[in-house]
This record gives structure tokens, C-alpha cells and sequence, in this order.
């Protein structure tokens, strides 16, 4: 009488059932496998995306940093002018041409004797800066009085000028020797930078054709709150990557982002499909698998007694 060996085939309805339960799991899993890939390798991305952006900030902070330690030179110079003429202001429109053009950031140089604005070059323009008492205007006096404390040049701002526009300003502290030797202050040699100016000169117009949108700020010193001084777009940046551009007591931050987001549909698709491609193919090849088995064990003969 024949005998019903453990390993005989199932019922069909049964072995249908199995195959389905069995393809719907390895489906699950290869579906959770291809999502933490998925995941895994967008973050690489966005990872490598911020540090090629990082990199790019501090290539741009770095220009910011030179244009504006270029500038302040002119207050050196143009404060040993005033040494070499004890004082006197006689030399200051000749020097401060010359200087303007060797100083492509600078937009105005000032002398202020005990703190009031009185030279300017160039002149037009800048006319509504004459006579401004630097250190009696309590929106402005907190940089220009640690300068004299600390007896050294501080970079003011960047703030709405009294001439109008934004700028920032290099006040160098010129101090002199009376006929008693003396040492007084005797005001300030100052360099103004336009923002707009400095932006051209840095060259941080291109990062919009690269596809990077850029903020320029600063917390502001007396109130603590974010000022936005420079800017290529009025949308909000996405997680930004922040540089510290830090000098003459000054802390400003540049922020970059890209313009589309750090992850774009292109950059996932092509992750995407070659995970598609993966679950279709161990979903074909479990497939075929089950079907040799079920054909090889259509064919074998069953033994009997």
C-alpha cells in the first residue's frame, strides 16, 4: 500500500498560500532594507553636500576677511599723516586721494579730531557725516569708546549711515604728544566700507549663478538680536552651514545654503531606482527559485512499499 512520506507535496490551495506569505515577507524585508539604504545614502549625501558647502563659506569668509583687513590698512596709514603733522589737517585731502585709490574697498576716508567728523574724501555724498560727534551719538559711541579704551582700531557696524546706505567703519584711535610729552587722544582716523561695495569687491555675487543663496549677519551688539546686513534672496535658508568671519572685535557670520534644498529629486532618484531595481531583482530570482523547487518535486516518482 502506498505510504505518505513528511516531505510529499502540500495541497495546492496550501502551496499557493505559502509561496504568497513567503514572497510578501521577502518583499517586507527587502522594502525596509532599500528604505535604511535609502536613508543611509541620502544622509552621505547631504553630509557631503555640507562639507563642499563649508568649504565654499570659508573660501568667502576668507575674501570678506581680506577685503576688510585691506581697507583698515588706510587708517594706519592715514593715521601717521596726522603724527607726522603734529596734528594738523592741512595734508588730509591730498592723502586720503591716493589712498582711496590703492584701497578699492574703501569708500570714504574720515579724520574726526576728539571725536567729530570734520574731513571726509570724497566730500560728495558723504555730507550728511560732517560734523557727527561720534562719541556723543548713543547708537554709535559704544565701538568708538572702546577704541580709545583699548587703544586700538575697532570696526563699527555694519549700520545705517547718517549719510545714508550701509556700511560699516574702521576707527582707528590717533593718539599724540603734548609739548609736556604728554600722551591725548586726538580723534579718530576712520575708513568706511559700503556693504554693497564690499559684497563686489568679495565677489559674493556668484554664489547665486552656483546656486547658493547667502546670508550676511551679525548679533547685533546692543540688543543681542540677528541683524541681516546682506543678502541674495528674501527666502529663508535652509539649515544653513554658518563661517565666523571675526576681526577688529567685529563677529559677523556668513550662511549658505543651496537654493533647492540640500537633497533634489535628482540626486534621490537615481538612489531610488537602483533600490527598485535591487527588490525587483530578489523578488525575480526568489520567484524562479520556488518554481525549479516545485517542478523538481512534480517530477520526482513517489516511492511505495
Amino acid at each position: 500500500m502506498p505510504s505518505t512520506p513528511e516531505n510529499a507535496a502540500l495541497p495546492p490551495q496550501n502551496q499557493k498560500r505559502r509561496i504568497t506569505q513567503f514572497l510578501i515577507g521577502t518583499l517586507a524585508i527587502a522594502c525596509l532594507l532599500a528604505a535604511m539604504n535609502i536613508a543611509f545614502l541620502t544622509k552621505s549625501l547631504v553630509e557631503n553636500k555640507r562639507i563642499e558647502t563649508r568649504t565654499i563659506a570659508q573660501g568667502y569668509a576668507q575674501r570678506l576677511q581680506d577685503q576688510i583687513q585691506n581697507a583698515m590698512v588706510s587708517t594706519y596709514v592715514l593715521a601717521s599723516v596726522v603724527k607726522q603733522n603734529a596734528g594738523k589737517t592741512d595734508t588730509f585731502e591730498e592723502a586720503a586721494t591716493e589712498l582711496i585709490t590703492m584701497f578699492p574697498s574703501v569708500s570714504a576716508l574720515q579724520l574726526a579730531p576728539d571725536g567729530v567728523i570734520q574731513h571726509i574724501i570724497p566730500r560728495k555724498g558723504n555730507e550728511g557725516a560732517i560734523g557727527h560727534d561720534l562719541l556723543a551719538d548713543k547708537l554709535r559711541n559704544r565701538e568708538a569708546a572702546a577704541a580709545i579704551t583699548l587703544r586700538q582700531l575697532t570696526l563699527a557696524g555694519p549700520f545705517e549711515l547718517v549719510q545714508g546706505g550701509m556700511g560699516a567703519v574702521g576707527r582707528l584711535p590717533v593718539f599724540l604728544n603734548n609739548a609736556r610729552r604728554e600722551n591725548y587722544f586726538w580723534g579718530f582716523a576712520n575708513a568706511l566700507i559700503r556693504i554693497p561695495r564690499l559684497i563686489e569687491s568679495a565677489g559674493l555675487g556668484s554664489l547665486a549663478r552656483a546656486g547658493y543663496r547667502y546670508e550676511l549677519w551679525r548679533m547685533h551688539p546692543d540688543n543681542e538680536k540677528r541683524q541681516i546686513f546682506a543678502r541674495n534672496s528674501e527666502q529663508a535658508l535652509d539649515e544653513p552651514v554658518d563661517y565666523v568671519v571675526t576681526i577688529y572685535g567685529g563677529r559677523w557670520v556668513l550662511s549658505i545654503a543651496p537654493e533647492h534644498g540640500w537633497v533634489s529629486p535628482s540626486d534621490v532618484l537615481p538612489i531610488v531606482g537602483l533600490n527598485v531595481v535591487g527588490i525587483l531583482t530578489v523578488l525575480l530570482l526568489q520567484f524562479l527559485g520556488i518554481r525549479l523547487l516545485l517542478v523538481q518535486r512534480s517530477t520526482t516518482p513517489t516511492e511505495t512499499d
